[in-house]
């Protein structure tokens, strides 16, 4: 049985997106008012365990505590997970001052870089496939190594204080 207070778009005005979506006793001023008072909260919390918000806001988290290995290599890593997927692709034509033929020839280069880009998007979706993989391995590579950093300066430790 299906909720009559929600309609699909189809049924509905789309020029009144209101209307998609009735919920006569929801205070959206409340919700926003909630949404707010909850980041206000989590701010202050990080500023507590001194962490930049506005750090994990724009994606780059501080260095874990624990970590062994340099900053350089986790802000790498981290910039990889984050652009993997930004490849610009857009159609660019110059303008041509031919008066009799300038829209014809404007027309058929317009209509070549389409099915040019139309091949290049689908490399680039093959490129994003790629690099969102490479991100994530290189990701979990970090992790690995230094986990066993981490086992190797505790075995150094230990060997160590056996000789002591």
């Amino acid at each position: 049985m299906e909720d009559p207070t929600v309609q699909t778009a189809q049924e509905t005005d789309i020029d009144r997106p209101a209307e998609l979506i009735k919920a006569p006793d929801l205070d959206i001023e409340a919700v926003m008012q909630e949404i707010r008072a909850r980041v206000r909260a989590r701010r202050a919390q990080a500023l507590k365990q001194g962490l930049d918000w506005e750090a994990y806001a724009d994606g780059l988290y501080p260095l874990p505590p624990d970590a062994v290995l340099s900053r350089d290599l986790h802000e790498a890593v981290r910039y990889a997970a984050l652009g993997y997927d930004k490849i610009p692709l857009e159609m660019v034509l110059t303008e041509n001052r031919w008066p009799l033929v300038g829209r014809l020839v404007q027309r058929l280069r317009a209509a070549l870089h389409g099915l040019v880009l139309f091949y290049v998007n689908r490399l680039a979706a093959r490129q994003v496939r790629f690099n969102e993989q490479t991100a994530r391995a290189l990701t979990l590579l970090v992790r690995d190594l230094e986990a066993q950093v981490r086992d190797l300066r505790a075995r150094l430790e230990a060997l160590e204080a056996q000789e002591e």
